[in-house]
């Protein structure tokens, strides 16, 4: 048995072999290479029980050989797949399954069964270029570039990816390699392997995928601080590149909306485990916060898309002005288009932001299995945490007489900070208590959403020569029974005890 560690990108640029063969001509390595012309056909049971059991079975056939595969449960990382597989070499394209050793199989699964109910699912079929590489310090890395495509009956799509694996050495000198590559090339991390791709195909799946606001990090309560940590930020980044490659594949602002919000979680993540971090984690902090404001720009465009939607609910007032109309057309002109987004996402310094975070990733791991556990539990750090970020928030909304606007609008960072603070550590306490809790919380974060709209539109309303008087009161009515629905959640959340004290 053997267990990849190897990193995979999309490419997205052309001339991909010529710039792979320069950047390597720029290296102090030593290089081999080949040429393979790859087909391998994925096989699995009519109702799926290898992927159930996360198994992947191929055939792969290359120059008249023959070899059967199984790729076992591992975990993909911010681009890094990590699967533990049993190779055997066979004489046909049909796999043998009595070949693969018996401790592979589970106790509940019957191999004569299995190989009984096997069909071919879907076909893999490309060139593969290899370039065999060593660098100085001894490291071997294979650098593959696949080009062709999946198919499943009359369906296809391209394979146009970068994979480069780790054959001996060190997991530094991958990520070495990688950084040079997206200097020279449009790439994304890789979050689904062909076989994904191809039982997608198969399924005919719809690839979207559902944006959920504030989702809770998956936390143990036997985690000690770095493990909680480390957990954060593997969601974090498996989150971050699930939404761009969402985006990728059909562009929308709700995707680029929650790539922010996903991004703003983690380095929340680097605030709330400060005392834990040194200075080059504040590093890849700084360097989300960078990203954080390229992105800054999706807010105002969500709310002006709202407010032009056809079927949304402001249409309707606003054709009382065509010139209203004119001017948030204008207005949504002015941010970044798709194309612009698409060359942040494979840009070199985006790249490197993911796999800085990867490596961090992988450290923390390290380090939490050889470091002894603290004292303090992540409950303790967690309660602590949790009354900090409150505490803030309620003394931003106290207040005797009913808040304006503009004084909801200042406090609506402060409102996301918590919200975030318990997406960290939500999960660690009784479900009905927390969603109880947050209910109120999450109701002022749609009010304020809703209420910034509406500030949007005010502006735009104040640069018109001539404004109907239906659309002024429309505007002020629907402004006032926003803030009368928000007093009503304010004073609940203000007056609700916190589920993270009454689960001590």
């Amino acid at each position: 048995m053997n267990t990849e560690i190897e990193l995979k990108y999309i490419v997205a640029c052309e001339e991909v072999e010529s710039r792979i063969e320069s950047t390597l001509s720029q290296l102090p390595i030593s290089c081999q290479r080949t040429t393979k012309e790859l087909s391998n056909t994925y096989f699995d049971t009519p109702d799926q029980l290898f992927r159930q059991a996360d198994m992947g079975l191929r055939v792969r056939a290359c120059q008249n050989t023959y070899e059967q595969t199984i790729k076992t449960a591992g975990k993909v990382v911010g681009g890094l797949h990590q699967r533990p597989e049993y190779n055997v070499d066979i004489d046909s394209t049909s796999p043998d399954l009595s070949l693969f050793p018996s401790a592979l199989w589970q106790d509940n699964q019957n191999v004569e069964q299995l190989q009984e109910s096997l069909v071919p699912l879907f076909s893999t079929n490309f060139l593969r270029k290899i370039w065999l590489i060593e660098n100085k310090n001894g490291s071997k890395i294979e650098l593959a570039y696949d080009s062709g495509s999946i198919l499943s009956g009359s369906q296809s799509v391209d394979i146009n990816e970068i994979e480069l694996e780790l054959v001996s050495g060190k997991a530094t000198d991958l990520f070495e390699l990688a950084t040079k590559l997206f200097d020279s090339l449009l790439l994304r991390p890789g979050c689904k392997s062909k076989a994904a791709r191809g039982y997608g195909l198969w399924l005919n799946t719809d690839t979207s995928v559902e944006v959920t606001p504030f989702e809770l990090v998956p936390l143990r309560h036997d985690n000690n601080i770095l493990q909680s940590f480390t957990s954060g930020l593997n969601f974090g980044l498996g989150q971050l590149q699930a939404m761009v490659e969402a985006y990728i594949e059909s562009p929308s602002l709700s995707y680029l909306a929650k790539t922010l919000e996903v991004m703003a979680l983690i380095r929340h993540g680097f605030w709330l485990f400060e005392s834990h971090l040194n200075e080059e984690h504040i590093k890849v902090r700084d360097e989300l916060s960078y990203f954080m404001k390229s992105f800054l720009w999706v807010d105002n465009a969500t709310h002006l898309s709202e407010l032009t939607n056809k079927t949304g609910n402001y249409r309707k007032k606003i054709e009382y002005s065509e010139q209203l109309i004119s001017q948030l057309k204008i207005e949504k002109q002015k941010f970044p288009n798709e194309s612009q987004v698409k060359e942040i996402i494979y840009s070199s310094r985006f790249n490197n932001l993911q796999l800085n975070l990867l490596a961090l990733l992988l450290n923390f791991e390290d380090d939490a299995e050889q470091k002894p556990q603290e004292n303090i539990t992540i409950q303790s750090f967690a309660r602590k945490a949790f009354d900090e970020s409150l505490s803030l928030a309620q003394n931003a909304l106290t207040s005797d007489v009913p808040l304006t606007t503009e004084q909801y609008l200042s406090h609506q960072k402060l409102v996301i900070r918590s919200l975030l603070t318990g997406s960290w550590f939500g999960s660690l306490y009784d479900k009905q208590l927390r969603l109880d809790f947050r209910s109120p919380w999450l109701d002022i974060k749609h009010g304020l959403s809703e209420l910034h709209t509406l500030w949007v539109l005010q502006e735009q309303l104040d640069a018109l020569e001539e404004i109907p008087e239906k659309l002024i009161r429309w505007h002020h009515g629907k402004v006032e029974n926003l803030l009368l629905a928000m007093e009503h959640s304010r004073e609940t959340a203000l007056g609700l005890e916190p589920y993270w004290r009454l689960s001590q």
